[in-house]
């Protein structure tokens, strides 16, 4: 058994291209014995973004607070996001999420373990942006 709060955990940059203004916390994954599911707390901060991408699993994810917008570009249109909302990503469906000027969403995702086979495919060229940890990330975990 493994019990952790996530303010024990290291926020770490999401460094995926495209992606913009987004930390993840590894809150149960592998090394700690994870055989099936990991889960991921992501955080997107104002004018942030995961860039539209798909793979070969599915995942699941849980609003925990904020809001954004789910952008799903193989349908052409976004929809918006808050807390509460639970939301099941197919494989093989793009997606990604926006967060706009003031707006940050905080959320977890639950992932298989093993993906068959491990690919991502991102639907963007550019690279990372990170422009520092925020102050509430530090504060929370007494840093």
């Amino acid at each position: 058994m493994k019990r952790v709060h996530r303010t024990n955990v290291k926020a770490e940059i999401v460094r995926e291209r495209g992606a913009k203004e987004t930390i993840h916390r590894k809150l149960i994954d592998t090394p700690d014995g994870a055989d099936r599911f990991v889960l991921t707390e992501f955080d997107i901060a104002p004018n942030g973004s995961t860039p539209p991408h798909h793979h070969d699993w599915e995942h699941e994810i849980y609003v925990l607070e904020g809001a954004m917008d789910l952008v799903l570009p193989g349908e052409g249109r976004s929809e918006k996001v808050e807390p509460g909302d639970a939301i099941f990503i197919p494989r093989d469906e793009p997606h990604g999420f926006v967060t706009g000027p003031g707006q940050r969403c905080r959320f977890l995702v639950v992932a298989p373990c093993e993906r068959p086979p491990v690919r991502n495919f991102f639907l963007s060229d550019d690279p990372y942006e990170y422009t520092q940890m925020p102050e509430y990330v530090n504060a929370r975990e007494g840093k």
